[in-house]
């Protein structure tokens, strides 16, 4: 439908001082919260369309859900649950704790057992918190701090707060928007390494999002392992969060896009949807996973 035929003649602005122009401009382009030209859905229509919305079917249309692999993975990474330092609570020695409010049990778990199983060479992070606290912690503890990191932050003061005074010798804090990193950053890493991603999670022009999926992933080598939070299945983000909390992101369902018939991208862990679908399998190599839901996706580079 084009834009004159819903909001009438646009004005002439040309007259009329810059201040005047920028409200009538936005007077005209903006629509309201829930409007069809929104991003952001009506929660009344999201209410009464729940059941559509939210149903969460065991297999999805043009995306393998590689449940064997991912299965596998799971019993591999169980291997190393015996050896796992971190507690509930803060406890001495650890920057991680699996209770904190941000990257608890199952993703944390999955983590600490993906480095240990991958060894790999070098990690890069969009977006570091808690989840860094599991790599440096990990790295020190199991590789003697040989894996090479990297934190890309652009407002790292809580991220800070975390770590011991001798971290700042051992990483590298790029504190700047992903968009200002080059290209070239991410090329370094091969097979088993990781680039872990905990984006702003909005698709929009110039974000942060668009510049990883269109720009990065692209050109990442094969074997690469590349993590993506705060990911539900079926690619939805919960009812409560949209319509409770106002949370209107949008990464997932462009990730869910980006999957449709991409046999370069394999889903190497998809947490939530093991809980939903495999939650015994998880219970039985996994126990300690079990303290709250996991948003972690894993995917592999063929």
């Amino acid at each position: 439908m084009p834009l004159a035929g819903t909001f009438g003649r646009k004005p002439d602005t040309s007259l009329v001082q810059p201040d005047e122009a920028a409200t009538s401009k936005a007077q005209v382009s903006c629509v309201p919260d829930g409007h069809f030209y929104s991003p952001i859905p009506s929660h009344d229509e999201v209410r009464r369309n729940e059941e559509r919305i939210f149903r969460i079917p065991e297999r999805l249309p043009a995306i393998d859900l590689n449940v064997n692999e991912q299965l596998l993975t799971l019993t591999s990474l169980a291997e190393y649950c015996d050896e796992i330092p971190f507690q509930p609570g803060k406890t001495k020695g650890l920057r991680y704790f699996l209770q904190n409010p941000m990257f608890g049990f199952a993703d944390g778990i999955c983590l600490y057992g993906l480095i240990r199983h991958l060894k790999p060479k070098r990690i890069i992070e969009v977006g570091a918190g808690y989840s860094s606290c599991v790599m440096l912690d990990t790295n020190e503890r199991f590789f003697a701090n040989k894996i090479s990191c990297t934190f890309i932050e652009p407002n790292p003061a809580s991220f800070l707060s975390l770590l011991e005074p001798a971290d700042s010798n051992r990483i590298q804090l790029l504190q700047t928007p992903l968009q200002d990193v080059d290209p070239g950053t991410f090329l370094n890493l091969a097979a088993n390494d990781i680039l872990f991603i905990d984006s702003t999670h909005v698709s929009k022009a110039g974000s942060d999002v668009n510049y990883l999926v269109f720009e990065v992933l692209p050109k990442l080598q094969s074997g690469v392992y590349i993590h993506f939070h705060d990911i539900f299945y079926p690619f939805e983000y919960p009812k409560q969060w949209i319509c409770d909390l106002g949370i209107s992101w949008n990464e997932a369902y462009l990730l869910r896009a980006f999957l449709q018939y991409n046999p370069s991208f394999r889903i190497a862990l998809f947490i939530n949807y093991l809980e939903r679908f495999h939650s015994d399998r998880l219970r039985e190599l996994m126990p300690q996973s079990l303290g709250g839901a996991g948003g972690s996706l894993w995917l592999r580079i063929v």
